[in-house]
């Protein structure tokens, strides 16, 4: 995917893109308001080439008008929907977290599966949204018969604070729909349809609750129940209801959750829960006698746990995109008039230049726009007055603009800039704006490169570009260095500018005449970068024998030279490769994936004779018994049961061998 960078669309500040499938882009986007409020997005934009989609359009403006009908905790909320150019937007609600598809993957990824408790309640909450969508009227009254017909994994959101939540009714029925599925055509993921939408009969409410027990049933075991290898096969495993209990994928699953599982997923639809809020009460009551707030709280620290390095990373990805943000939306476009502007002997017009780039947002484009016809048509008056009584012309009055600095950081890495000991800003490029004269002290910091410190003139009228030059802390003692000398602009602009020709042997800064712009001059070439990734993150890093700091970090290579590097990382395999540094002003990435190590496994089974306890294994909540076949590395392990209630505290030490199951009974 290529490296994004934020941008302004119509009053959104898409801040950071989330996903890019083969219909739409999704965003996370900022808007912003007065006294500095701001708010947090997802923006779902339709890819240009299926504008002219008919089908796809109407399907769209479908998913819209269903989705904002439905107000609702446990369903993503719609805020907006529109069109800007040729593309369609929805500006939805943005939920922290991850789909359970990426929560089971994740955990297939350590070996785990997902607690009971947690399971249970995902999809608890996920009825009661259900529920209110089916049973959600019009204005009148009269029953909209919404059913979403795509219930799956990746629609049900969790946040990391424990909420659950149905996303995209893209394909939803309802009765007021203008879109219609032609005959013969199956809308759905194929591995979540029921009996009869399989067949491709008419499909009612009930084929939500069978798909949302095909949820259930899959994250009790971490296994797809209908996933084959062909659409076909997979179609035809449904229609012949050729699956289990989950209990006989894994045996921890409880005969009372057997039971809700298979009524949920009954081939008839008349056997199955009859609405989602009766399953969701068979839900509940199983989850006695604890609730679900207090499963939530402790999903919250699940989520958490589980995904702490993807959150750090994602708080980074926004930190860095909404700082983006607000510099696109504090500086705005200023249209100057070139310096040697004059009117022509017909009365013809000068040019209109702008120093940001027109490509920032409609907006601007409209503004210049706009404004370009103001003057025209103001040149033009004035041209068709008679010659007999001509105006006397008028000096254009200066404009002064406050002072600015802008720092640029090369390598480009996150830095930290401060003036005096404020923090103005974090990037590769930070633009300080409101600047009082005179000298200020600018620090520039990074994690893994020496501090630069140093003293900048500020006059009034200014801009300043100042490039900044990092140093790695272990690779030099030198002094870090600005370089080159910094670029000022005056930012006034006269009635005509004089021009001095500079003197032979002066230095690089040209002296500019009051008013006068200089022609852009470039960035200093940065070094040559190597940016360094794995997954997962923290991987010690080392280039030709030499430790450089853990993953993700940057590292200044020389052009052309081979490096061997080496990621190393506890429980994994240590990888080794070669790399060649990147051409000269290239920031390259160069990303691994390291494989957990091979650890020969055991089992072990933990009962009781008569009642029940919850188990720890080396200090740590397993579930409760009975625990059958649960998998751990071989050698020493402390079996512990525990039941307040009947006041059992019990401990054993265990040996588990390679490929033997051990049998503990307490």
């Amino acid at each position: 995917m290529p490296e994004f960078s934020p941008e302004a669309y119509g009053r959104y500040y898409l801040v950071d893109r989330i996903a890019v499938g083969g219909m739409a882009e999704i965003f996370k986007a900022k808007t912003y308001s007065d006294a500095g409020f701001e708010k947090l997005q997802v923006v779902k934009r339709i890819l240009s080439h299926l504008c002219e989609n008919d089908d796809f359009i109407s399907m769209f403006i479908d998913e819209a008008k269903i989705s904002v009908e439905l107000q609702h905790a446990n369903i993503v909320q719609i805020y907006d929907f529109g069109r800007l150019g040729t593309n369609y937007f929805i500006a939805m609600e943005c939920v922290d977290g991850k789909d359970v598809k990426h929560i089971l993957r994740k955990l297939a990824e350590r070996g785990k599966l997902l607690p009971e408790e947690f399971a249970v309640f995902m999809l608890h909450e996920a009825c009661i949204g259900l529920d209110h969508a089916h049973k959600k009227t019009t204005l009148a009254g009269a029953p909209m018969h919404i059913i979403h017909r795509d219930m799956s994994p990746s629609n049900i959101l969790v946040s990391y604070s424990g909420e659950v939540k149905i996303a995209d009714f893209g394909i939803a029925k309802a009765e007021a729909r203008a879109y219609t599925t032609k005959g013969g055509v199956l809308k759905g993921k194929f591995e979540y349809m029921s009996p009869e939408q399989a067949r491709g009969e008419t499909v009612t409410q009930l084929s939500d609750i069978f798909s949302t027990g095909i949820i259930l049933w899959e994250t009790l075991t971490g296994r797809r129940l209908f996933k084959t290898d062909s659409e076909i096969k997979t179609l035809e495993k449904i229609k012949a209801l050729d699956y289990g209990p989950p209990s006989s994928v894994n045996p921890n699953v409880p005969a009372r959750l057997d039971t809700i599982v298979m009524k949920a997923l009954a081939g008839d639809p008349t056997d199955r829960y009859q609405s989602a809020q009766e399953f969701q009460a068979a839900l509940l009551d199983y989850m006695y006698p604890s609730t679900p707030t207090v499963i939530a709280r402790s999903l919250a620290r699940f989520m958490e746990e589980l995904f702490s390095e993807e959150r750090k990373l994602e708080r980074l990805a926004l930190e860095r995109g909404s700082a983006v943000a607000l510099e696109l939306r504090e500086e705005p476009g200023v249209i100057d008039l070139e310096a040697e502007w004059e009117e022509s002997p017909t009365g013809g017009t000068g040019t209109l230049t702008t120093t940001r780039p027109m490509a920032r947002g409609p907006l601007v484009v409209a503004m210049a726009a706009i404004l370009g016809l103001v003057v025209l048509a103001g040149l033009l008056m004035f041209s068709m007055r008679p010659a007999e009584n001509p105006s006397p012309a008028q000096p254009p009055v200066p404009q002064i603009l406050a002072a600015r600095l802008t720092v640029k950081v090369a390598p480009p890495v996150e830095a930290r800039v401060y003036i005096g000991d404020v923090l103005h800003g974090t990037g590769a490029r930070v633009s300080i704006g409101d600047l009082e004269t005179g000298q200020v002290t600018l620090r520039v910091e990074a994690d893994g490169f020496r501090t630069v410190t140093e003293t900048v003139d500020v006059e009034e009228g200014v801009r300043t570009q100042l490039a900044v030059s990092l140093v790695p802390d272990s690779e030099s003692s030198d002094p870090p260095v600005v370089t080159p000398p910094s670029i000022k602009t005056p930012t006034t602009v006269p009635a005509r500018p004089t021009t001095t020709p500079p003197v032979s042997g002066e230095a690089t800064n040209p002296v500019l005449s009051p008013g006068e712009v200089p022609a852009e001059i470039p960035d200093p070439v940065p070094p040559s970068t190597v940016r360094f990734e794995s997954s997962p993150p923290g991987a010690t890093i080392r280039v030709d024998g030499r430790r450089k700091g853990q993953t993700p970090s940057t590292f200044e290579a020389e052009p052309g030279k081979t490096y061997r590097v080496s990621y190393l990382l506890e429980g994994h395999n240590p990888t080794s490769f070669t790399i060649q540094g990147p051409a000269s002003d290239t920031l390259e990435t160069v990303s691994r994936s390291l494989q957990r190590k091979v650890v020969a496994m055991g089992k072990v089974n933990v009962n009781l004779r008569t009642g029940w306890a919850t188990v720890y294994i080396d200090g740590k909540k397993v579930t409760e018994t009975p625990l059958f076949n649960h998998e751990l590395a071989t050698g020493s392990h402390t079996i512990r049961v525990v039941n307040e209630a009947r006041g059992l505290d019990e401990s054993r030490e265990v040996m588990v061998k390679a490929s033997e199951t051990v049998n503990v009974a307490f």
